[in-house]
């Protein structure tokens, strides 16, 4: 018998761009002449594309339009995609399994004509069963209709079609607005995170295909949807760190589908990083009964999560009426194999070692399947007293919360060389932890994060708040799926049930759920913002959010990690507010705890800005670490709000492109807050001059902006100016946690010292003459009183010539229609040093079989009378003196020569122009590559780059252990008792204005919560807030509370009722006694929760 065969499905395919929505509409506009429909093989293509995967159909005007809280304006709509292929004579009678490692959303796939299966909940990998339709001795025809439709900025989008004889797939439709024109009995459930702003929406077919061709007798595959099979598992226990030992265990699901029994062995080997046994074990022989498969169905949503109503299928909503989630496979025999292992070399943060595991199935002494898992072994424990533990060794986990989306500017989904680049830059930043938000990352950045040594944060299916009913039960059925195909990942550390708090009965379920498919792989379930003792008793590990819900309680019994703290945006071509053009950051600012909307910019901050609010942000976190300066003891990880600059919502909606949170933008070049995180996250003594050192001279123009005044809803221009004084201007370094002293250095010259650093990590140097050119130097020095680092900026001379750098994966760029390179353009001085002041426009020529794909600048879009972004265009400008551009392959190889230019510029504006025409150029020979229909997965070239690892393991110590003298220095206990209003468990959004608890009472933004209060029930009370005279008058159960700045009393019908202090405006909004307050408004109780510093409100409904 032949091995199962595992083939790359990547090449010939045909692409449609319907335009059109909902899927019947589009599938009846492109039928043919004929009138036949585009999967049926005699259907007659007119102009379709010819593309490789991933595909993604809107890169051209993702990130092109101005940024909404909606996020991006990307195209979302139907598409079709077509593809033949022939199996080799050998393999007529096999098995034929197709493999899709996601997609968004939907994939209604049919096969010569037939409909084989469909997917709609847009996430997890999935899978169909082809074998039933497959035509062996000629051509087969795969057709894909899929939609990438969401919430937000549309009227109507995909729901989930009830699993039932009678109704269409694809046929049953969300309305988002009043105007979706949506038949009553075609109204259907939305998956609560198919939405464009916490989950971009990228379409087409953007991520891996594969086609599995297997005989009767196979070991399954991880693809619980829609094939009901959950594949290899693979762990270890029994761990003996000193000794490198373990139990190594695989678990296998068999099926035979021969017609007869079969009795079969599993063989294991698992081979080291240079291909040589490390081990090898075998199972018993055990019989495997013959089994007849029924006739694949199209779906495997529970039918019982429907009932009709006349014509109408209409959820159940009861989730104790129908059956709990299935987990058990169809049809399969569990084979074990196990046995010790000596000498295994773990999987860590810093020796991110994998194996492969290689497990044959045999039969009658004959390898009739075998599969490869690429995994590591590593033993996770917690102890409140050290922290999260990896191989007994407490680690600190930092890094960043990512939209699972991860989409680049100009490429959209990323080829998987690209992905491992990204994961790459994240541990050269000293991060080793990424909570991927909201929906499960891909397979592709999951391996990179394997393979770089990432710990992952791996949710399921969530937005933002616990749903109920059928959309609860969509949540649990795709955590099935996430967890079968990713529980052999060594970096999934934590499942994330949800990015907001659920309940005690659905933490349990989930919970229990994960130890039903993962219950040895050192993995724990929790949630964001969880916070009741009976909630938090159900999990494994809690995630807070801006320091919110965190409780000594909690620390005891579990990890708690960060999940989003540093919300606030800044682009990176804005240095600061004393640097050319503008001296400031040009923008329509809502101001201070201003409401968020469209045509409004919610933050004001340049990059400098942005770089104190990190430092502010992650000191706060490492202070409360477990072991950490303020002896809190709480944390064992946190995630800084995003990695990258991103097409989600964004709040920037007047300026801007893109959410700017990132430390690298959106076609991930490093943003100045890149190096910031990287000197913070290091446990090594290291330094950062924040800036630049070509600050202009005084000359009447410079330093001069434009003075604002608000006009009630922005921060308007008024016509006057005034002037900044750079002979006074506050230098910052960033120093790591190890460094004890700094000192700045003017052309050699000692300019200060500084020894008492702010937020932990931040030197600040005031008074200095920023118009000293030359050079400027900083000098750090350990607590050991020697130099231990340091920086050196220069002043650069004016731009002098262009360089261009190419970047290819490791076989070169591969002529497969879907490759990419990227070139690294940089403005240099004639010393070859980066011109930071250049932002001109360089204009590209491509020659040769690619496309140009251009690049990505922030602040630039279409429309609202700017009309210039750069996306897909032959030109980008400079920012901050470099950018980055993009080709993509064609399918045929050659010569490739790329060309730049940038023009010289007579414009007197402070920032840096070129004298003369500057001139660049690289060329590449593409690599061939035979384009056939079904490529051999092993004979597709590895464009990963080969792992390095080091010939010994290096020797692990705890992360950032504490230094007693450093946090005497550095840390400054809070000056109040921090805390949280909770109104039934929930936090309203206060604009990052935080609460306290002080003079026995309960403080802080009053509006937002007055506000969420009416929220849930319009009839429980009204306010009125006059900004004017800062008066605040509530109305509820009959009674008129009156409070307002300058009195110390509520007015409650008139009567006095003394408070603990007078209301104030603090942080731009209304600020008060809030627990003065609430027990005036009818239907509530509060109480103050020590456990989690908390205020907590429920409502009697």
């Amino acid at each position: 018998m032949e091995d199962m065969m595992k083939y790359s499905f990547h090449y010939c395919w045909h692409f449609k761009l319907a335009d059109c929505f909902p899927v019947r509409k589009a599938m009846d506009s492109f039928r043919d002449q004929n009138g036949r429909y585009f999967y049926e093989p005699e259907y007659q293509e007119n102009d379709w594309q010819e593309v490789s995967l991933p595909h993604t159909f809107n890169d051209a005007d993702l990130f092109r339009d101005r940024i909404e809280d909606a996020g991006s304006g990307q195209k979302r709509t139907v598409s079709f995609y077509r593809k033949w292929f022939t199996l080799k004579p050998e393999e007529k009678g096999k098995k034929v399994l197709i493999e899709f490692e996601g997609i968004r959303q939907t994939c209604y796939l049919y096969i010569n004509g037939h409909m084989a299966g469909y997917l709609e909940s847009g996430v997890a990998p999935f899978g169909f069963d082809l074998t039933n339709w497959i035509n062996y001795e000629n051509p087969n025809l795969i057709a894909v209709v899929t939609d990438n439709t969401s919430t937000r900025n549309l009227d109507v989008c995909t729901a989930e079609t009830p699993n039932a004889p009678d109704v269409e797939p694809g046929s049953y439709l969300f309305p988002i607005t009043e105007a979706a024109d949506v038949p009553a009995d075609r109204v259907g459930v939305n998956y609560f995170w198919n939405c464009n702003d916490f989950n971009p929406s990228i379409g087409g077919l953007s991520k891996n295909v594969w086609l599995h061709v297997v005989n009767r007798l196979y070991l399954t595959l991880p693809l619980y949807s829609n094939l009901r099979t959950k594949g290899l598992y693979v762990y270890g226990s029994r761990y003996d760190i000193p000794e490198k030992s373990a139990q190594i265990h695989a678990v296998a699901e068999v099926r035979n589908e021969t017609g007869t029994d079969k009795s079969v062995r599993l063989d294991i080997r698992i081979r080291d990083a240079e291909g040589n046994v490390a081990a090898a074990f075998s199972s018993e022989t055990v019989c495997v009964p013959s089994v007849t498969l029924p006739a694949p169905e199209l779906s495997i949503i529970p039918k019982d999560a429907y009932r009709k109503e006349g014509t109408h299928y209409v959820p159940v909503d009861d989730e104790d009426a129908v059956k709990e989630t299935e987990t058990d496979s169809l049809m399969v025999s569990v084979v074990k194999a196990c046995a010790g292992a000596a000498d295994l070399r773990f999987w860590a943060i810093d020796d991110p070692y994998l194996y492969s595991v290689e497990a044959d199935l045999v039969c009658d002494e004959e390898v009739v399947d075998s599969q490869t898992i690429i995994t590591g072994f590593r033993k996770v424990t917690y102890d409140c007293s050290k922290g999260l533990m990896i191989n007994d060794m407490p680690v600190w986990l930092t890094g960043y919360a990512q939209r699972s989306a991860n989409e680049w500017a100009a490429v959209g989904a990323a080829v998987d060389w690209l992905k491992d680049y990204d994961a790459k830059l994240i541990r050269e930043s000293n991060a080793n932890h990424i909570r991927w938000m909201h929906v499960a990352a891909c397979p592709a950045d999951i391996r990179a994060c394997d393979r770089r040594g990432i710990v992952c944060t791996q949710p399921a299916g969530d937005k933002e708040r616990e749903n109920f009913g059928r959309q609860w039960d969509q949540r649990v059925e795709l955590m099935r799926d996430v967890i079968v195909y990713f529980r052999n990942n060594p970096s999934i550390v934590f499942w994330e049930v949800g990015n907001n708090a659920v309940n005690k009965k659905h933490m349990r379920e989930m919970r229990l759920l994960k130890g039903v498919l993962d219950p040895n792989g050192g993995r724990m379930i929790g949630c964001r913002t969880i916070n009741t003792k009976e909630v938090v008793e159900e999990a494994e590990y809690t995630g807070t959010m801006l320091n919110r819900h965190a409780g000594s309680f909690q620390a005891k019994l579990m990890p708690i990690t960060e999940t989003e703290y540093l919300r606030e945006e800044a682009p990176r071509r804005v240095w600061d507010d004393f640097t050319p053009p503008d001296y400031d950051y040009d923008n329509l600012w809502l101001g201070k705890a201003g409401k968020k909307q469209p045509g409004g910019d919610y933050h004001d901050l340049t990059s400098e800005d942005l770089v104190l609010r990190a430092a502010s942000g992650y000191s706060e976190f490492f202070n409360d670490r477990i072991g950490g300066a303020s002896g809190k003891d709480l944390y064992s990880a946190t995630a800084a709000l995003c990695w990258t600059d991103s097409a989600q919502h964004g709040r920037q909606a007047f300026s801007e492109n893109a959410r700017m949170s990132g430390r690298v933008d959106a076609v991930r070049v490093k943003k100045q807050v890149f190096d910031v995180f990287r000197v913070m996250q290091s446990d090594e003594p290291q330094l950062k001059i924040v800036g630049h050192w070509n600050y202009p001279q005084e000359d009447g123009i410079s330093y001069r902006y434009a003075e604002k005044e608000f006009d009630g809803h922005y921060w308007v221009k008024n016509g006057k100016y005034a002037y900044r004084n750079p002979k006074d201007k506050t230098v910052y370094v960033i120093g790591s946690y190890s460094i004890k002293k700094m000192e700045l250095f003017i052309n050699g010259v000692l300019a200060g010292s500084c020894d008492k650093p702010n937020s932990t990590f931040v030197f600040a140097f005031p008074h200095i003459d920023i118009t000293q050119s030359g050079r400027i130097e900083a000098v750090g020095y350990g607590y050991d009183g020697k130099e231990a680092v340091r920086d050196l900026i220069e002043t650069v001379g004016e731009p002098a010539q262009l360089k261009l750098t190419l970047h290819t994966g490791r076989n070169g760029l591969m002529a497969d229609g879907a490759d990419v390179a990227y070139a690294d353009v940089e403005v240099l001085d004639e010393e070859g040093r980066l011109c930071p002041l250049c932002y001109d426009r360089i204009d590209f020529d491509l020659d040769g079989p690619a496309q140009f794909l251009g690049g990505y600048n922030s602040g630039k879009f279409a429309g609202y009378g700017r009309d210039n972004s750069v996306i897909h265009k032959n030109h980008v400008y400079a920012e901050c003196g470099n950018n980055r551009v993009f080709i993509r392959s064609a399918m045929s190889a050659g010569k490739i020569c790329l060309k730049a230019v940038m023009k010289p510029s007579e414009v007197s504006d402070g920032t840096m122009h070129a004298a003369k025409e500057l001139r660049a150029e690289v060329s590449l020979e593409s690599v061939p590559v035979k384009l056939s229909a079904l490529k051999e997965s092993a004979a597709v070239l590895e464009q990963l780059p080969r792992l390095e690892y080091a010939a010994q393991k290096p020797e692990g110590k705890p992360a950032f252990l504490p230094i007693p003298e450093a946090d005497k220095q550095k840390y400054v206990p809070e000056l109040h008792e921090y805390c949280k209003i909770l109104i039934n468990g929930d936090e309203p959004d206060t604009h990052s204005i935080r609460s306290v608890y002080e003079d026995y009472g309960v403080w802080g933004p009053v509006l937002y919560i007055l506000e969420r209060l009416v929220q849930r029930d319009p009839d429980r009370l009204s306010y009125t807030y006059d900004p004017d005279v800062k008066r605040l008058v509530v109305k509820s159960g009959g009674h008129e509370i009156l409070a307002e700045t300058g009195r110390t009393h509520l007015l409650v019908d008139g009567e006095e009722n003394l408070m603990n202090g007078e209301p104030r405006i603090q942080e731009g909004t209304f600020y008060m006694e809030i627990s003065a307050l609430i027990p005036w408004i009818k239907g509530l109780t509060a109480a103050y929760d020590d456990g989690i510093r908390a205020y907590r409100i429920k409502t009697d409904n």
